[in-house]
């Protein structure tokens, strides 16, 4: 009887602490400076900022010179300036056609 008894008190700490291990943090990454920052998609990443620049879904196929630029005079100014930043800090060559075609917008 003891030892069921321990048993089930063992298990009842056990779950009870188990809730002090979960995530505590709301961000994406604990070391951000910024949680607001870190649970936002960095803009290459959002399909709905960079759909206006491809031509078909899986988003491989540019569009002519003149539809991205038609494109991105369409977007604000903030937008353009997260565009341009992000292109900056990248090494990822996935955006690299993007990046060089923006550069000189």
């Amino acid at each position: 009887m003891k030892l069921k008894f321990l048993a089930t008190a063992a298990m009842t700490l056990m779950l009870a602490s188990g809730a002090a291990y979960a995530q505590t943090s709301t961000t994406a990454d604990p070391a951000a400076g910024d949680p607001a920052a870190a649970d936002k998609t960095k803009p290459l990443d959002d399909p709905m900022m960079m759909k206006p620049f491809y031509s078909d879904e899986a988003m491989t196929t540019m569009r002519s010179d003149d539809e991205i630029k038609a494109a991105w005079a369409a977007m604000s100014a903030d937008n353009q300036k997260m565009m341009k930043d992000e292109c900056g800090k990248t090494d990822s060559t996935k955006f690299a056609e993007f990046c060089g075609k923006i550069k000189g917008m």
